[in-house]
């Protein structure tokens, strides 16, 4: 198995696969382009010391309701789904 399927995204590291992928997503569910690499940063979790995504929306994003949920939901998913390098990159693909 290639080192790369099973390797845990990195969301310092691989921030522009993300920032395609949520564009991709947003593209294809809303008919949207938009460039997201300013609507959202990695953080530490104080508790968890995890790291996590944390919204800074725009009010691009504030002022859409539809465009609003879809981040929310990518951005929870990010946080709470273990996603892989490998996943990102097919999702990318398709």
């Amino acid at each position: 198995m290639d080192h790369i399927e099973t390797e845990p995204i990195d969301l310092v590291r691989d921030k522009d696969f993300i920032d395609k992928y949520f564009s991709l997503t947003i593209k294809k569910e809303l008919n949207i382009d938009i460039d997201v690499s300013n609507e959202y940063i990695a953080a530490q979790n104080i508790v968890s010391r995890k790291l996590i995504l944390v919204k800074t929306f725009s009010d691009v994003v504030m002022g859409n309701p539809d465009l609003y949920l879809l981040l929310v939901y990518l951005i929870h998913d990010i946080n709470t789904r273990p996603l892989t390098k490998g996943q990102i990159i097919r999702a990318l693909k398709k």
